[in-house]
């Protein structure tokens, strides 16, 4: 199974998470709780994008998942939202998939959500939410989780261009749960940042540019977040409705 080779890598590690007081108004960027994971959030899939047919423009920034490439990209919320930067294209459909990672070592991954759909022909950074209203259970603080972006042309039966990542659902310590909960909008996105929580910070930080997207703090948070991650070529992306 393919990815086998990946997570054959990963060694797991105990996170140790403590409120530290933070400002929207002097955003930290992302502290990354390192994990030794290979850098797998950009993929060509199985062509080259010069190749194919509807992708706009190869020599433009290409399919990429928003996600640190050094640490499983941790969260408190059992149903996060995925991010990833779409370029320009006219695809017939992009297919999501997470899988919980039952055994490392025997190279076991359960299938847990599938989704398909035409995504935005412009270019920029696009949000899947893990619903929580179709039955589908939450994520386990007990394994942790891999995720991919596949993106099909009309022509073609494989994925043209693919992006992956992964995520771990942690518990946090009284003190930041509290924190946690008692925050919102820039705040949570600081507190989050600050405790390696980057599905938590991603949100935080998407969910108030959706509703107030010319908060110029909020577009400064943002970008600092993304180029944090070495992302600086997509950082002033648009958010996708």
């Amino acid at each position: 199974m393919k990815f086998f080779s990946i997570f054959s890598t990963i060694t797991p590690v105990a996170l140790g998470l403590t409120f530290m007081a933070a400002s929207a108004e002097a955003f930290p960027g992302y502290k990354p709780t390192p994990r030794g994971i290979p850098n797998i959030r950009v993929s060509g899939g199985t062509r080259s994008p010069s190749s194919t047919s509807c992708i706009s423009d190869p020599q433009a920034p290409q399919l990429t998942s928003i996600f640190p490439d050094d640490d499983l990209g941790y969260t408190t919320d059992q149903y996060p939202a995925f991010h990833w930067y779409m370029p320009n294209n006219n695809a017939s459909h992009v297919e999501f998939n997470l899988y919980e990672v039952v055994s490392e070592d025997e190279g076991i991954f359960q299938p847990v959500y599938q989704t398909a759909f035409v995504p935005s022909s412009t270019a920029g950074i696009a949000t899947l939410q893990l619903p929580n209203a179709v039955g589908l259970a939450p994520l386990s603080a007990d394994n942790y989780y891999y995720w991919s972006v596949e993106v099909y042309c009309s022509d073609d039966a494989t994925a043209v261009m693919m992006a992956e990542g992964f995520v771990e659902l942690l518990r946090p310590d009284p003190l930041l749960a509290e924190a946690m909960a008692n925050s919102e909008g820039l705040d949570r996105a600081a507190i989050a940042a600050e405790n390696s929580l980057w599905f938590d910070t991603t949100r935080a930080l998407s969910d108030h540019l959706q509703t107030q997207p010319n908060d110029i703090q909020a577009i400064e948070n943002w970008q600092t977040l993304l180029e944090s991650i070495g992302l600086e070529n997509i950082a002033e992306a648009p958010l996708l409705p």
